[in-house]
C-alpha cells in the first residue's frame, strides 16, 4: 500500500515510468485531476485543504492520501504542492520538501501495528507532459531520505530506528487509468542505503542491520483491472492483470547484527558484486529470474559454535518460466538453478579432512532443463486439493536437459540429452508419466579417486566403493582422461535402455 502512495504523489519516485513523449498540451488543472484520477485507479481517496487558481499556477495546501484495505490503513499529508504552467504545453510541479505518512496493520499474531514515517526530498523537480488521458512525468532528486519517526505493537511503543536512502534519482514514469490502468517505468539511483536498530518483535532481543546497493536501475511495464482483486493474486491474474518488470544493481553490501536474551550474539556480512533481478507474469504464464554475482559471506558470533564460517561463490542463479492457462497446445517451460564457483573456509574442510587429503577446489552445481508441456487444468482457478490430487496438473511432451553439472571435491559429473513423451502411453514413472524415448550424455571423471580418499576418512563404506565399480562397468566405459566414465543412454521405443549400445542388464 505505501508503495502506491509513494508512486502517485511522486515522493520517492521509486516506481518510475518511462514514456514516449505527445505533442500536446496539458493544464495544471489536468495534472492535478490526472493524480486524483490515478489515486482512484489504486484505491486511494485525495482531499486538499484548498485548491488556488492563480495566474498559470494552481496551488494545493494540505493534501491528505488515505489508502484503506482489510489488512490496514495508510494516510500521508503533504502541506504544500504547486503544480506551474511552463508555457510549453508542460506543467512543473513543486512540492514541500517534508512529508508524513502514516500506517496502521496488524502483524501475524492479531496484534495491533502503527508508525509514522517522515520523507524528506531533496532538490525535486518533477516535469509533466503528455495528453490528458496520459500524463508522462520526469523526475530528477538529489536524494530522498525516509525515516520510521514511531514504532508501535498493541499501543506499546518499540525501540526501533529506520531509514533509507536514495541518491541521485532519475526517473520517468506514464500511468494511464481507465477500465483498464496501463503503465510502463523506468528509473536510476546512484545508490540506496538502508539501516535499522532495534528490538525483535517480542522485545527480548536487539538486532542492527545495514546495507547499500549502489549503481540500481530498473524498468516495469504492466496493466491493472478497475476493480482488481488485490489481496488475491492469483484472482488478479485471472483478471487480467500483468507485469513485466527488471532490477539491476552494480554492487552491493548487507550486515546483520544481532543479540538473543542470553546476550549471545551472531554477525553476518555479505558483498557482492553485483545482481539483477526480472519477472513477467500473466493468465498465460510466470516467468522469474534471480542473478546475483562475486558474493562473499561471513558468519561470526558467540551464538554458533564456531570463530568464523565464510563462503564465497562466483555466480548464483534461478530461474523458471511455467505456463499457466489450460491449453490443448504445449507451451513452453524452463527451469535453471546455478551455483558456480562455491568455496567455503578451511574451518569447515578442516572438520571432516583435517589432513586436507580432498581437493578444495571450486565447487559448482548447474541444472538447465527446458521442454514443453501441455497444462490440463486452469491453475487460476482450480482449488489445491485438485492441484494436489493423483492426475498431475501437466502432461510433458518433451524434455530438454540443456546442462546437468556437479563438481566438488576434485570429481565431476556433467550430463545433457532430450527425451521425448508419448502421453498417449500409460504412465509408468511413478504413475506421473509414459516412458519417455530419447539419449542422454553423461560423464564422470574423478569419482574412483574420490571414493578411495572419502574411504581412507571412513567417510563411505568400502561396499560403496565395490558396488558403485560394479555399476560403473556395466553402465559405462573408460572416458579419454585417466579415472574417467563415459556413457550414451539411449531410451528406445517400447522402453528398451542401451548404454553404449548395449542393452542393460535389468
Amino acid at each position: 500500500m505505501t508503495a502506491r502512495i509513494l508512486m502517485t504523489t511522486a515522493f520517492a519516485a521509486l516506481a518510475a515510468f518511462p514514456f514516449t513523449p505527445a505533442l500536446a498540451d496539458v493544464t495544471a488543472d489536468e495534472v492535478w485531476q490526472n493524480w486524483k484520477d490515478l489515486g482512484t485507479a489504486y484505491s486511494q481517496s485525495y482531499s486538499a485543504g484548498s485548491e488556488v487558481r492563480s495566474g498559470d499556477s494552481l496551488t494545493i495546501t494540505d493534501l491528505s492520501m488515505e489508502l484503506s484495505a482489510d489488512d490496514g490503513n495508510v494516510s500521508g499529508l503533504i502541506s504544500k504542492v504547486i503544480f506551474r504552467e511552463t508555457g510549453d504545453g508542460r506543467v512543473e510541479i513543486t512540492m514541500s520538501n517534508e512529508s508524513l505518512l502514516t500506517m496502521q496493520s496488524k502483524n501475524e499474531n492479531g496484534k495491533a501495528l502503527s508508525n509514522t514515517i517522515n520523507i524528506d526530498q531533496d532538490g525535486l523537480t518533477m516535469i509533466a507532459s503528455g495528453t490528458p488521458d496520459a500524463i508522462s512525468y520526469d523526475i530528477a532528486v538529489d536524494s530522498v531520505v525516509v525515516t520510521v519517526l514511531d514504532f508501535m505493537i498493541d499501543g506499546q511503543p518499540r525501540e526501533m530506528e529506520m531509514d533509507l536512502e536514495l541518491s541521485g534519482l532519475a526517473a520517468m514514469y506514464q500511468v494511464s487509468p481507465g477500465e483498464m490502468t496501463f503503465s510502463t517505468s523506468t528509473f536510476a539511483a546512484k545508490a540506496i542505503s538502508f539501516q535499522a536498530i532495534g528490538q525483535d518483535e517480542e522485545g527480548t532481543g536487539e538486532f542492527e542491520l545495514m546495507g547499500q546497493m549502489n549503481n540500481v536501475a530498473g524498468a516495469s511495464s504492466g496493466a491493472a483491472p478497475k476493480d482488481m482483486a488485490e489481496d488475491d493474486f492469483v484472482a488478479a491474474l485471472a483478471q487480467g492483470f500483468t507485469a513485466d518488470g527488471s532490477f539491476t544493481y552494480d554492487s552491493g553490501n548487507l550486515t546483520v547484527m544481532g543479540q538473543d536474551p542470553e546476550g549471545a550474539t551472531t554477525n553476518f556480512d555479505s558483498s557482492s558484486n553485483g545482481g539483477s533481478l526480472n519477472f513477467s507474469f500473466d493468465k498465460d504464464r510466470i516467468a522469474y529470474g534471480l542473478r546475483s554475482k562475486g558474493v562473499q559471506m561471513k558468519v561470526s558470533g558467540s551464538a554458533i559454535p564456531f570463530p568464523e564460517l565464510a563462503a564465497t561463490y562466483d555466480e548464483a542463479a534461478l530461474n523458471l518460466l511455467l505456463p499457466l492457462a489450460q491449453s490443448d497446445e504445449a507451451k513452453d517451460f524452463a527451469l535453471e538453478t546455478r551455483l558456480q564457483g562455491l568455496t567455503v573456509s578451511d574451518l569447515l574442510w578442516g572438520m571432516i579432512d583435517p589432513a586436507a587429503s580432498l581437493p578444495r577446489d571450486p565447487a559448482t552445481l548447474v541444472v538447465s532443463l527446458s521442454g514443453k508441456a501441455k497444462v490440463l487444468v486452469d491453475l487460476l482457478s482450480e482449488s489445491q486439493e485438485t492441484l494436489m490430487g493423483e492426475a498431475p496438473p501437466f502432461a510433458v511432451e518433451a524434455l530438454n536437459i540443456d546442462a546437468l553439472q556437479l563438481t566438488v571435491a576434485g570429481a565431476e559429473f556433467k550430463g545433457d540429452g532430450a527425451l521425448a513423451f508419448d502421453n498417449m502411453q500409460p504412465p509408468v514413472l511413478g504413475g506421473m508419466a509414459p516412458m519417455p524415448t530419447g539419449k542422454l550424455n553423461l560423464s564422470l571423471t574423478g569419482a574412483n579417486t574420490l571414493l578411495g580418499k572419502l574411504q581412507a576418512l571412513g567417510l563411505v563404506d568400502p561396499q560403496i566403493t565395490m558396488t558403485f565399480g560394479m555399476m560403473a562397468g556395466m553402465l559405462a566405459k573408460p572416458g579419454p582422461t585417466p579415472d574417467s566414465l563415459i556413457s550414451e543412454v539411449e531410451i528406445k521405443e517400447g522402453g528398451q535402455i542401451l548404454s553404449n549400445g548395449n542393452p542393460l542388464p535389468f
